[in-house]
């Protein structure tokens, strides 16, 4: 469905697509009752790529305790603590970074080992070993955050090549974390990667076609709607996919729609309360881990500013079963248990 709509004197062009398919069978857990259950397929309003909303049984989740594992994996055993991080970890050459780390705070950033990238450092958030959601802190998050953008600042200024940029966040296994001491991955590459060579390629699409930013039509767009609209903290606004890669899926988006050397002091401010905020709702729901991408363009662009997506972690059921499957990384096709419009108004309580 094509939904049109006036704001002042501009008109939105956001495209909001679902098909309904339902599975008729007997249901043992109802005597044998025939019943009709629902699959949703919805359509990315961007890039047309499917996502299945299934049938929510309704079991919470149950985020994993890696309190025991933080004691054992400690210390003389995890390269990011305090007596192992300078001597352990590599440095960058001076021309590139001074002292071969740069630091702020408790943040110490150093090159990755085994990069995804031409550039790819490793921002060691904090001192503390494992730290469970709630104990994080806004300035840490913070501090991290601003040292991945000098970082990314230094490299762009150096390498006239590294085109495409991403601070990035895995926390804990269930996210692909390796270690489980808390630390960033920024990332600055001459090549893009498949999401964000497809999102620029349809954000300039439909920038061509309708001169104005898909993601400002889409943010002014669930304003109006206020289906998938969770809220406002400072610079940074957040709403849920219409079409998620996961069972939730945030996005966020600078007021202002910035380029790499637009972002200000209080914008990684409201950036790192906004996360705080996102770390309540996942408390609530059961959630410990997720996987969070900040994509900054390099250059000021009309048709794809900055924004970031949140998509929490989990395993299922007594097994641990990862969230992910055969339909995710074969298919290509994303499957949520969460229905996207209830999950915004239950993320708005913390905005």
């Amino acid at each position: 469905m094509m939904r049109l709509m006036r704001e002042g004197e501009r008109l939105l062009a956001i495209s909001f697509h679902a098909h309904k398919e339902l599975s008729a069978f007997h249901d043992p857990m109802q005597e044998g009752k025939l019943i009709s259950r629902e699959t949703e397929i919805r359509l990315d309003p961007l890039t047309g790529e499917s996502s299945r909303i299934l049938f929510d049984p309704g079991a919470p989740f149950m985020p994993s305790d890696y309190s025991e594992v933080g004691i054992s994996t400690s210390g003389s055993k995890c390269p990011f603590c305090s007596e192992n991080v300078w001597k352990a970890t590599p440095a960058y050459p001076e021309q590139l970074v001074n002292d071969g780390k740069l630091t702020n705070g408790e943040a110490i950033l150093f090159p990755n080992l085994f990069p995804y990238a031409k550039h790819n450092g490793v921002v060691r958030m904090t001192e503390q070993h494992y730290v469970p959601l709630e104990q994080f802190s806004e300035q840490v998050i913070y501090d991290s955050l601003r040292t991945a953008h000098t970082y990314l600042q230094k490299v762009i200024d150096a390498d006239h090549q590294a085109d495409h940029l991403s601070i990035n966040w895995n926390y804990l296994p269930p996210s692909g974390g390796s270690i489980l001491h808390p630390h960033l991955h920024v990332l600055a590459s001459e090549k893009p990667t498949n999401y964000d060579q497809k999102a620029i390629m349809h954000s300039e699409r439909y920038y061509n076609q309708f001169g104005t930013s898909f993601y400002a039509d889409l943010l002014d767009t669930e304003k109006q709607l206020q289906q998938r609209w969770i809220g406002r903290k400072g610079s940074m606004n957040w709403l849920h996919a219409y079409a998620p890669k996961s069972h939730y899926d945030f996005i966020g988006l600078f007021e202002h729609m910035p380029a790499i050397a637009q972002l200000q002091e209080q914008d990684w401010r409201d950036l790192a309360s906004s996360i705080l905020s996102f770390f309540s709702l996942f408390k609530k729901i059961g959630v410990a881990s997720f996987n969070m991408m900040i994509i900054l363009p390099k250059k000021a662009n009309a048709a794809y500013p900055a924004h970031i997506r949140i998509v929490p972690r989990l395993t299922l059921g007594a097994l641990g079963t990862s969230d992910m499957n055969v339909f995710t990384f074969l298919h290509g096709e994303y499957l949520s248990l969460k229905t996207p419009e209830r999950t915004a108004k239950e993320a708005a309580a913390f905005f």
